[in-house]
C-alpha cells in the first residue's frame, strides 16, 4: 500500500504535534505532508500537498472545521475529511457528516483509535467513483464549483422539449452518473411536475416567497430528489405567478446552484424576456428544440437568426429536430438542406411511449429497458454527446 498523504489541522499545536508522534511510529503507512492552525490554511495546503485524508478539528479561528469541509467537499472531491472533536454527542457527528466528512473521531484518541480509523477510512474511500471515472490521488485537481449548463429552448410550443429536457436529465443523471439538476423556468406554463406525476411539490415561487436565496442549504428543502443524483425545481402552478419572479432572482439562485452540481438542465419559456435571456448568456449550450411541421420549422429558422444577433454560435447553439419522421412530406435531406449549420440530433417520432410516458407521469428513461426504444437509443447517444 502506497502511504497515505495526510494534512494536521489543529489551532492547537501541543495537538498536532501528539498527533505526528503517533503516525510517525507507523510512517510506513502515513506520511504527514503538511500542518494547519485554521480553514484557510487547509484550503490554501490542499493543491499543493494533494493529500489523500484531512485531520481536521471541529473548532479552529477564521474558517472552522465544519465550514472548511463543506468548501473541500465542493473544491477538493477526491480528498478524504475526518473530523476530531472533543463533543461525543449524536447532534455533532450528524454535522460533521451533513457537510461531507466521511468519519469522526472523539478527542482524546488512543494510537488505535487514530490509527485504525485512518487505514479503514482511505481504504474505504480512496476507489471512490466521481462522475462515473475511478480518480487516483494524483489525479486531484481543484473543482471549480461551475455546472455546465444546457438550455432546452424553442421557439414554438408543442415541440416536446419539456419531454425532451426531462429525459435527457433522467439519463444523464442514471447512464452518467452526473450529479444534475433539472429547473422548470417556463414560468407560466411549466410542465415538468405533471411529468414527474408530482403536482403538489414545492416550486420556484415557493423558494423567492419564503426569502430563501442565501443558501444552498437553504434552497435544497424546496428541491424535488427523482433518484439520487436528480433534483428537480418545479415551475409555480398558476401563470400569473411568474410576474412575481424576476431576473434578479433567477440570477441569484443560479450564482448558488451552479457551485453544487455537475450539469443543470434548464426548461425555458417559449420567449426571449429578460430572464430567458440572462440564461442562454449563461448556458454553455442551447438546444434548440423543432418538429418537422414547415411552421415549426419556419419559427425554428427565425429563431436561429436572433441567436446568431445575440452573439451566440454554432458551437453553442445546436439544433434538435423531435418526432423524426419522414411521412409527412418533409424528408431528411430536406431539413439538412435548410439548416446548413447542422443538426445536432434527429429524435424519432414514437407517438405511443411519450403519450402513456405524458399521462401517467413515468418518464420513459427511468425504464430499465429504456434504450430498447428508438426514441429512448437516440436520447442516449445525444446525451453521450452532450457530456464528452
Amino acid at each position: 500500500m502506497s502511504k497515505i498523504k495526510i494534512i494536521i489541522a489543529d489551532d492547537i499545536e501541543e495537538t498536532r504535534n501528539v498527533i505526528k508522534k503517533i503516525l510517525n511510529l507507523k510512517n510506513e503507512f502515513f506520511e504527514i505532508v503538511g500542518e494547519a492552525s485554521n480553514g484557510e490554511e487547509v484550503l490554501k495546503l490542499i493543491p499543493m500537498e494533494k493529500p489523500d485524508i484531512v485531520l481536521m478539528d471541529i473548532n479552529m479561528p477564521v474558517l472552522n472545521g465544519l465550514e472548511t469541509t463543506d468548501k473541500i467537499t465542493d473544491l477538493f472531491p477526491f480528498v478524504t475529511v475526518i473530523i476530531m472533536s472533543v463533543q461525543a454527542e449524536s447532534e455533532y457527528l450528524k454535522k460533521a457528516m451533513f457537510h461531507g466528512a466521511k468519519e469522526y473521531i472523539i478527542k482524546p484518541f488512543d494510537y488505535d483509535v487514530l490509527v485504525n480509523t485512518i487505514i479503514a477510512t482511505y481504504e474505504k474511500y480512496k476507489d471512490r467513483v466521481v462522475n462515473g471515472v475511478n480518480c487516483e490521488k494524483d489525479q486531484i485537481t481543484t473543482k471549480q464549483g461551475n455546472a455546465k449548463i444546457i438550455t432546452f429552448f424553442s421557439s414554438k410550443g408543442g415541440v416536446g422539449k419539456s419531454v425532451l429536457a426531462l429525459n435527457s436529465a433522467v439519463t444523464l443523471s442514471r447512464e452518467y452518473h452526473k450529479k444534475t439538476l433539472l429547473i422548470d423556468l417556463d414560468l407560466q406554463f411549466g410542465d415538468i411536475s405533471m411529468l414527474v406525476n408530482q403536482y403538489e411539490q414545492k416550486n420556484i415561487l415557493d423558494v423567492i416567497e419564503d426569502g430563501q436565496l442565501d443558501s444552498y442549504e437553504n434552497i435544497k428543502p424546496y428541491l424535488y430528489k427523482f433518484n439520487e443524483n436528480l433534483h428537480i425545481i418545479f415551475a409555480p402552478t398558476k401563470p400569473e405567478a411568474a410576474e412575481y419572479i424576476g431576473k434578479d432572482s433567477i440570477e441569484k439562485m443560479m450564482k448558488i446552484l451552479k457551485k453544487q452540481y455537475d450539469l443543470i438542465i434548464i426548461d425555458t419559456g417559449i420567449n426571449f424576456n429578460d430572464s430567458t435571456l440572462y440564461i442562454l448568456d449563461l448556458s454553455e449550450l442551447v438546444l434548440f428544440i423543432a418538429t418537422m411541421e414547415i411552421v415549426a420549422l419556419k419559427n425554428t429558422k427565425l429563431g436561429l437568426g436572433v441567436m446568431k444577433s445575440l452573439g451566440y454560435d454554432k458551437d453553442k447553439v445546436k439544433l434538435i429536430i423531435n418526432n423524426f419522421t419522414t411521412k409527412y412530406g418533409i424528408s431528411k435531406a430536406e431539413v439538412e438542406e435548410a439548416f446548413r449549420d447542422g443538426v445536432f440530433a434527429m429524435i424519432p417520432e414514437d407517438q405511443n411511449t411519450v403519450s402513456i410516458s405524458v399521462n401517467k407521469g413515468h418518464p420513459f428513461c427511468n425504464s430499465p429497458k429504456y434504450d430498447k426504444l428508438k426514441i429512448g437509443k437516440a436520447i442516449a447517444i445525444m446525451c453521450k454527446d452532450l457530456v464528452i
